[in-house]
């Protein structure tokens, strides 16, 4: 392994630490009413009332570990299924509180695994 690898693989392995840290909490706020985590008003004008610095970190934290893990050859299922709930934006989807309490079933099942 090479120093650059050794010190992605640091980085990674903090990144995903607290991602599942801080993930549960944040899904919580969501699936009790909070909007402004999966981005489905981000088109509207009142969305500027929706500013939520944890779900903006969650949002960085998951891009910056699919970037690592693609250097990797690898996936994090829990990332990819919370990015692609992010990039659900139709009329037929489910409401952010509803996606959030799924993806918190799933995690606290521990169906998406690392």
């Amino acid at each position: 392994m090479t120093r650059k690898s050794a010190i992605q693989l640091r980085r990674l392995q903090r990144l995903e630490s607290e991602f599942r840290l801080l993930l549960p909490p944040v899904l919580k706020q969501c699936a009790a009413g909070r909007w402004g985590l999966f981005g489905q008003n981000e088109h509207l004008k009142e969305s500027r009332y929706l500013h939520w610095p944890e779900a903006e970190l969650l949002k960085s934290m998951a891009h910056e570990i699919r970037l690592i893990r693609q250097d990797f050859g690898q996936a994090n299922p829990l990332v990819e299924r919370f990015l692609d709930d992010c990039s659900l934006h139709s009329a037929n989807v489910p409401g952010e509180p509803k996606l959030a309490q799924a993806l918190l079933d799933e995690v606290e099942r521990g169906r998406c695994a690392t």
